[in-house]
């Protein structure tokens, strides 16, 4: 047994340099990766609640909608590249989570932190999507893509009320609202609200645009 430690220890020892490198690196991004997945968590329960704390965290887990399906949708994104396993379970139950509340949002989407379902059920991202900070969205609302060709950019601190949709290659600004049952198909810039079929700007930057 200790010809067989002492062996071990030597290969390790006396390994090559870049394979050493190689794990250090590895580690890092592990360890940068857990430190952003912490904190995204805690900005999308900051989102929910001023408390902070184990405790606080169990119980917005066990009952919250919006935290259950942040807290599924990120851990399955991180475990996907460092551990098969974990993934596939993670997965597993990210999925059962998507069906029971009625929200479509695979791991691929790259959406930022402090993430906020206001309601849930009938409600679509796509897995092209990429989405800022801060983001809320209501029941029966779409982010998607037309046919897959293009899919939104979505900026800081937007808001999707129920039943807006917005579909195609199109970007959204920084503070945009997009009122009830809206279809946006073109782009928004900073600021804006935006309502009807297809959606106009109503308010921008505070000012009336049209009624």
């Amino acid at each position: 047994m200790w010809q067989k430690f002492e062996k071990h220890y030597l290969k390790i020892l006396f390994s090559d340099s870049s394979s050493i490198n190689n794990n250090l690196k590895k580690i890092n991004i592990i360890t940068r990766n857990m430190g952003n997945l912490v904190n995204d968590l805690k900005q999308d329960l900051f989102r929910l609640t001023k408390e902070k704390g184990f405790l606080t965290f169990m119980k917005f887990l066990l009952v919250n909608h919006s935290f259950k399906l942040c807290f599924y949708y990120r851990v399955t994104k991180f475990y996907k590249h460092n551990n098969r396993f974990l993934y596939f379970i993670f997965f597993m139950l990210h999925k059962r989570s998507q069906i029971k509340f009625g929200v479509q949002l695979p791991n691929e989407a790259q959406i930022g932190q402090g993430l906020q379902f206001s309601h849930y059920s009938g409600i679509v991202i796509n897995a092209e999507a990429i989405i800022g900070n801060n983001f809320t969205i209501f029941q029966c609302a779409t982010v998607g893509s037309v046919r897959g060709k293009g899919c939104p950019v979505i900026g800081d601190n937007c808001i999707l009320f129920a039943g807006a949709k917005v579909i195609g290659n199109v970007t959204l600004g920084n503070n945009v609202v997009v009122a009830a049952n809206a279809v946006v198909t073109k782009d928004v810039p900073d600021n804006a609200v935006v309502g009807g079929i297809p959606a106009k700007i109503l308010n921008y930057k505070g000012e009336i645009i049209s009624k």
